[in-house]
């Protein structure tokens, strides 16, 4: 009982944490070809060389292999959902996406006697791309841009389950 009860009360704590997590400055965009059925589509394979660059700032892109696992396993669980099944040969269609972050960006905010201020302002940025595997068209793209927020390991998790998950909503 004592057990049950550790465990009800930790999901809770889960529960109310995500619920405090902002969410609302990330920006989510799609479109599906309207030639494709996605229904249609059942397995699916990453490309090669998808993945989420260190710093967009360098000349030379470098993938962040750790955050590129994650969205990896984070677009696999959402897909699972829609009844698609990764593979390693002769996928219906394949996935792309492209990540990075710009920690030098800056924004411009205006106070209340209308004076502007600029303040640094890291920002993320990834798009998505479901590609058919016969013909190379695109049949589903997502971009999604926000804020890149200070907070625990958790927080930023629970951020990036958000953005994937709305990203393929309607796949």
């Amino acid at each position: 009982m004592k057990k049950v009860l550790k465990s009800t009360l930790a999901a809770l704590m889960v529960v109310s944490f995500t619920g405090c997590v902002s969410t609302s400055d990330i920006n989510v965009e799609s479109v599906q070809s309207e030639k494709a059925n996605l229904d249609a589509y059942k397995t699916y394979q990453f490309i090669e060389g998808s993945g989420i660059a260190k710093d967009v700032n360098k000349k030379v892109l470098t993938q962040n292999v750790a955050v590129s696992a994650k969205i990896e396993e984070m677009i696999n669980v959402e897909l699972a959902k829609k009844g698609k099944v990764p593979t390693a040969k002769d996928p219906d269609f394949f996935v792309a996406y492209l990540g990075g972050t710009d920690m030098e960006a800056v924004s411009k905010v205006l106070d209340k006697n209308g004076k502007e201020t600029i303040t640094k302002s890291p920002e993320a940025a990834m798009v998505l791309m479901l590609v058919d595997a016969d013909s190379g068209a695109i049949i589903w793209m997502s971009t999604a841009d926000g804020e890149i927020k200070n907070g625990t390991e958790e927080e930023k998790k629970v951020r990036l389950e958000y953005a994937v998950k709305k990203m393929l909503h309607g796949v």
